[in-house]
């Protein structure tokens, strides 16, 4: 079907706020929120801890902030310390603690746009000085990286990382440039969430897997061999897909959706209508709930500018046209089914899912 004139400009006033708005679409409205959070966490660990200070210091004299707005690594190490000093929990080792935050004040300094980047074997996604990286570090042999793969690990029981091949380097690449092509400014906001692409699986018979984000590991996608094997096409999909998730996380981080004393594991349990005879899946909580829906809009976005734009490298335009029927129905039906769960959603939650509704309003056929 030819999309007429109204259509045309909805969809790119959806893909606008989506990737642009505030306080839920803008990443340069959020991290100038996380960067706010992540200052105020350092103050906290100023005075017991020289290295906070030390990081501060770099920061005053006008080193680069995205080392604690974007590394990964140094978010989480932030927030462990503060749960450590502030509040008597065993989060991290006070040596670690040091060691990680000396390193971030030096490549502050030295203004590299990652921690990571600069203390371990990574390869860069894309040719901006801003990009993400593939983790390529087996044995690293400095804290930073030890306490990168420790987390990593920790929260994914039976993982097992892997060095990426060159071939595979270069398909992630490649999806990552697709993405942006098809879709520069809608996927460019997400992957500017996307700070590691992890290569790896589970052992011990665990069922497969595509790809996933983890919270509590803000910017790290971990990524499964086999889905890299599909190609560009279908890695470009993954990464916008998971890379929409990251920027949740950072609008829940920011913008708390939920009340406090909010948990997954005591959440209501909704059954995807799409999942009902699939024993894997005995509900999600109301967080994924609300992540989910958020994702699905953006890939009818995304799909439906694919379909104009792929020129071959993307699926075929029929392919495009029921992946985008596809996640409308999966979409309206998260909305609906997130009307019975208001209450429990904190005053920016119910916003959110309004926010959201508006827009799936706009994108019908």
């Amino acid at each position: 079907m030819v999309r007429g004139p109204v259509q045309t400009a909805s969809l790119s006033a959806v893909e606008a706020e989506l990737s642009d708005g505030i306080p839920f679409g803008s990443y340069g409205y959020l991290s100038t929120e996380v960067a706010a959070v992540h200052s105020s966490l350092l103050a906290l660990l100023a005075e017991p801890c020289p290295a906070a200070r030390e990081l501060l210091g770099a920061l005053a004299r006008g080193g680069d902030s995205a080392i604690v707005v974007q590394d990964p690594l140094v978010r989480r190490t932030v927030e462990d310390g503060v749960c450590t000093v502030a509040s008597g929990m065993d989060a991290i080792d006070g040596a670690m603690l040091e060691a990680v935050l000396t390193a971030a004040a030096a490549a502050a300094d030295a203004r590299a746009p990652s921690l990571l980047g600069a203390s371990a074997r990574c390869v860069p996604l894309g040719a901006d000085p801003g990009c993400a990286y593939v983790w390529a570090d087996d044995r690293p042999a400095n804290a930073p990286g030890r306490r990168f793969v420790a987390n990593v690990l920790a929260r994914l029981p039976g993982f097992r990382i892997e060095v990426p091949t060159a071939d595979q380097v270069q398909v992630l690449v490649d999806g990552q440039r697709l993405a942006c092509r098809l879709a520069p400014r809608l996927a460019g906001s997400a992957l500017a969430h996307l700070r590691v692409v992890v290569v790896g699986d589970f052992g011990g018979g665990q069922a497969p897997f595509n790809a996933l984000t983890v919270p509590g590991l803000p910017g790290v996608v971990v990524i499964s061999p086999t889905a890299v094997a599909t190609g560009a096409a279908a890695v470009a999909e993954t990464l916008v897909h998971e890379s929409v998730h990251l920027k949740f996380l950072d609008i829940e981080y920011v913008r708390p959706l939920f009340p406090v004393g909010f948990r997954p594991y005591s959440s209501p349990r909704i059954i995807p209508i799409w999942h009902a005879d699939d024993p894997r899946y005995s509900g999600w909580p109301l967080d994924r709930l609300l992540t989910s829906m958020h994702v699905y809009v953006s890939l009818i976005v995304f799909f439906r500018l694919a379909a104009d734009r792929g020129r071959g490298e993307f699926y075929p335009r029929e392919e495009c046209a029921a992946r985008v029927d596809r996640y409308r129905t999966r979409a309206t039906w998260l909305h609906t089914t997130a009307q019975e769960y208001l209450p429990q959603l904190s005053a920016a939650g119910r916003e959110f899912v309004a926010w959201l509704g508006t827009l799936l309003g706009e994108l019908e056929p």
